[in-house]
């Protein structure tokens, strides 16, 4: 069991930044267990009390406990020493008679470590922990920094004995150590139990372990039930550094040693015995072939043996590992591989990237150390420049970083050095030239670790013709794709559609493809760093035209059948088919009409995407994409694919609050749709077109509209789009003031889309529903509405929505004078709007925060900000709505008063000047 803090008695805080840490354990305790189970309960209990007692009396905290470990920490290394000192002393008095003895081995060590949630993390963690691997029950071991701080505190006739150099098993540069002796305790122990003392021939790691302390723990279940493991994955995943690391943990289990044979440089096969045979210092023999010297040699002995990067000669490293494991019954073998051995009794582990945050996860930098890529490159940056430090701030662009590095140990061990050139920014920015930037490895590493074009190299041409064809063909698709696309694109010239699937697996076998799998499909991906690399290669071979020509062609087929999917699919649900293909629909996009390969071709496609609104783009994007559309649009353009642009612009604007963009947006579209007579689409850009007249004033030009629409919907019954126009009737009724109209068009437009499964329709009409109601007076009954169509949102992780939900949350807080509320609902989305591009939303959300800061803040600071919106507004062309406008208009008023009308124009003015980011700093600390 791990128990986090003192349990018991005072908690004092933990302490930060450079601290020292003791780390203790009882040895021998589980055969204690074993056999003198009723003893060793007190035992333990009177060991755990004395062990606290001594840690809390020297300034120290115990924040964890496993078993009968202790962890614990302190403010200096002469605390920390002094309580070990204690500990030993208290531990010695005691009669442990009824255990047979009881014997505590601690380590102390000083260092940097991340606090988090009462646990600490980092790289002196591990080296404390590594220390006190290699003590015996009795001793205290100190590390040579805690040494050399502890020593002008030490009590009389006590000192620190140097016992030398030591290799921990961390494998990193060696540790002096020291003893801790005193006359009252006991001062001779059997050697140490380093590197240097146990059969093994590991090498040195220059760089210490980071970032899989949980998946070396799973790797490590796993070799208790097999004799043969196989760590593979990808080039540069870090397969290497974490079997050697295994075989340093488990060195106490192989008597006869852990061994390593590096095979990466052979490029003979009938080589990979002697390499192995060299590794264990065997002397090859003339009678006998390398293997059989092998078995001969260590048939009894129990021991591991590491064979490294197998892939380029697996044949032969297969059948070394199979006469081993046969002649050998107490040998285990690791090996690491891009692609499994394929031999009997094999067990794989497929090493996975390192751990990255999410792309719209914000979170603290002492959070961020959780993930192993960015815990990896914080390491490594501080270790090419001292004055690296990871912060609140440049934790985002940290993780866009190793997120574009697809958390490959390699490539930011590669990239992370450049911060004693590049600043954080240049450095994400010039990932687009990824193979320039990721050079300059250890100048003593093979030439394909030095740099990630080089890795690469290397797996590119173990492969097949065949193999290498796909692999260049499958870097066309962004963000991952299915087999259907491999078929419909990949198959081409050598490649047959019926051998596509073989040689995807094959991919995949050899670490060049990802495959993930959900319930009922599986997709394929290529590392980004492996795609820019497999772009290079399409390029070069002359394919890449064609290979984008039947990618587009194919994604566009989608995209087709989802818009005519639309008007009868709910909208969660076509989102969930059509999201994973969003980045090949910006490919496909970009192909054709960014670069002007097609522009008919783009066009449709857009205009399909954009007939799906939130289910493909968010609207600032789908914005921009009908934009480049419309531009090419000429006679030869059909009708019906300028009224799908023309309509899902207008969608776009009107999701974007910029109503009157939208009016004119869904004229264009409607007369389209009246000139082909489709009646249905007619009907979608009548609605769309009421819609931004409302909200302009035109009440009178909206109002047969909407009507209009809503019969022509009844006579299709399609629900789904009736359910959506029930809300446009019902959101023009309250822009026009008829609540209880309003509220008669919720009320029959609710039952229809919950009917029809649109659950994203279910939550703005929810929100609508608080809007009508707070029009009409009811703060409470808006506030639980709100709060419903706020659950749904979040539980669809739809943060547009969210945001959205949490402005018309906090107008209503401060309406009802709960500031403090108010202020926390802006500040929560003012981050979610800017982030999305959401620019009307966060001029609300900086309103928001002014008026529910308003009584308690910077009067002056408010001012300018209200005239920052005032500004912004302008420039966006966005209308108030009765939420945003009757809060404006009080908080316009009481400014008046305060400050009257010349020194209120002044503060408007000076806000007007401001950047968005400046506005929304200072509304956030306010």
């Amino acid at each position: 069991m791990t128990v986090n803090a003192d349990v018991v008695g005072y908690q004092r805080p933990l302490p930060s930044g450079t601290v020292t840490f003791l780390f203790s354990d009882i040895e021998g305790s589980t055969q204690r267990w074993e056999s003198r189970r009723d003893a060793m309960q007190d035992a333990l209990a009177r060991h755990d009390a004395l062990i606290r007692a001594n840690i809390m009396d020297h300034e120290g905290v115990v924040f964890k406990t496993v078993g009968d470990a202790f962890c614990a920490v302190f403010p200096t290394a002469p605390s920390a020493v002094a309580a070990a000192l204690g500990c030993q002393r208290t531990l010695v008095k005691e009669d442990w008679s009824a255990v047979d003895g009881l014997s505590v081995r601690m380590a102390v060590h000083t260092g940097d470590a991340h606090e988090r949630d009462g646990d600490f993390f980092g790289p002196a963690l591990n080296r404390v922990a590594r220390l006190l691997a290699i003590g015996h029950g009795g001793q205290v071991l100190v590390s040579g920094v805690a040494a050399e701080l502890a020593q002008s505190g030490l009590p009389s006739e006590v000192v620190l004995r140097d016992l030398g150099m030591h290799r921990l098993r961390d494998l990193a540069h060696p540790e002096q150590v020291f003893q801790l002796n005193a006359p009252d305790l006991p001062s001779e122990f059997p050697a140490l139990r380093s590197l240097e003392s146990l059969p093994n021939n590991l090498p040195l790691q220059v760089t210490s372990f980071v970032g899989r302390d949980a998946e070396l723990s799973e790797i490590k279940n796993v070799l208790t039930k097999t004799r043969l493991l196989t760590l593979f994955g990808a080039g540069g995943v870090g397969k290497t550094r974490a079997a050697v690391q295994l075989g340093a943990d488990l060195l106490d289990s192989y008597p006869e040693g852990v061994w390593f044979a590096d095979l990466s440089s052979i490029s003979d096969p009938e080589l990979v015995p002697a390499a192995l045979a060299s590794a264990l210092n065997l002397q090859e023999s003339s009678d006998k072939s390398a293997a059989q010297t092998l078995v001969a040699a260590i048939k009894n002995n129990q021991m591991l043996v590491i064979l490294d990067s197998c892939e380029h000669v697996v044949a032969a490293a297969a059948k070394l590992a199979d006469t081993l494991l046969h002649g050998c019954p107490k040998l285990k073998v690791v090996a690491t591989s891009r692609e499994a051995l394929g031999i009997g009794g094999e067990a794989v582990h497929r090493m996975p990237s390192l751990a990255c945050p999410e792309s719209n996860e914000h979170i603290a930098a002492q959070a961020a150390m959780q993930y192993g890529a960015i815990a990896l490159f914080a390491e490594r940056a501080r270790a090419a420049d001292s004055k690296f430090q990871l912060t609140d701030e440049n934790v985002p662009i940290v993780a866009d970083i190793c997120r574009r590095l697809d958390g490959i140990a390699l490539a930011i061990e590669l990239a992370a050095p450049r911060v004693k050139v590049l600043n954080l920014k240049t450095l994400a920015e010039r990932l687009n030239e990824r193979f320039r930037i990721l050079t300059g490895g250890s100048r003593t590493a093979l030439p394909r670790q030095q740099t990630m074009r080089a890795l690469i190299d290397w797996s590119y041409d173990l492969l097949s013709q065949k193999e290498q064809q796909l692999f260049r063909m499958s870097a066309v698709f962004a963000g991952g794709w299915t087999l259907e696309a491999a078929s419909a694109v990949c198959a081409v010239g050598d490649v047959e559609e019926f051998e596509v699937l073989d040689q995807l697996a094959a991919l995949v076998d050899k670490s060049l493809v990802q495959v993930e799998f959900s319930e009922s499909s599986q997709r394929y991906r290529l590392l980004e760093s492996t795609r820019q690399y497999g772009v290079e290669k399409l390029s070069s071979a002359g394919e890449r035209s064609g290979a984008l020509r039947r990618h587009a062609e194919y994604f566009a087929e989608i995209a087709s059948a989802a818009a005519r999917a639309f008007i009868s699919t709910p909208t969660y649900a076509l989102r969930s088919q059509l999201e994973p293909e969003l980045d090949n629909f910006r490919t496909a996009l970009t192909w054709s009409l960014g670069e002007k390969a097609d522009a008919a071709l783009g066009q449709r496609l857009a205009g399909d995407l954009l007939l799906c609104p939130l289910a493909t783009f968010d609207p600032p994007e789908g914005k921009r994409w009908a934009e480049i559309a419309l531009a090419t649009v000429d006679s030869a353009t059909s009708l019906d694919v300028t009224g799908a642009l023309w309509l899902g612009f207008a969608l776009c604007e009107g999701a974007l609050q910029r109503h009157r963009a939208a009016a004119e947006a869904g004229t264009r579209a409607l007369a389209a749709y009246e000139s082909l007579g489709d009646p249905l689409q007619a009907a979608r850009a009548r609605s769309a077109l009421a819609r931004a007249l409302a909200f302009t004033g035109r009440m009178t030009e909206a109002k047969p509209l909407v009507q209009k629409a809503l019969a022509e919907f009844r006579a299709a019954n399609v629900p789904k789009m009736l359910g959506d126009c029930l809300e446009t009737a019902g959101t023009a009724a309250v822009i026009d003031n008829d609540i209880a109209a309003s509220r008669a068009y919720y009320r029959e437009a609710l039952p229809i889309v919950q009917a029809a499964g649109d659950e994203r329709k279910v939550a703005v009409i929810l929100a609508n529903k608080a809007e009508t109601e707070f029009q009409a007076g009811n703060l409470e009954e808006a506030l639980q509405l709100i709060a419903q169509a706020l659950a749904l949102d979040r539980a669809r992780r739809n943060w547009r929505s969210v945001a959205n939900d949490l402005s018309n949350q906090a107008a209503y807080l401060t309406a009802s004078q709960r500031n403090g509320e108010a202020r926390s609902a802006a500040l929560e989305a003012v981050q979610i709007a800017f982030d999305g591009r959401l620019e009307s939303l966060t001029a609300w959300l900086v309103q928001h925060l002014a008026a529910a800061s308003y009584s308690s803040g910077d009067k002056a600071t408010a001012a300018r900000l209200l005239g920052w919106v005032d500004g912004r507004v302008k420039t966006v062309e966005a209308e108030r709505e009765y939420t945003e406008q009757q809060e404006y208009e009080k908080l316009m008023a009481t400014m008046r008063l305060d400050f009257g009308e010349s020194q209120l124009k002044e503060l408007f003015e000076e806000g007007r000047l401001w950047k968005e980011e400046q506005a929304i700093a200072e509304a956030q600390r306010m």
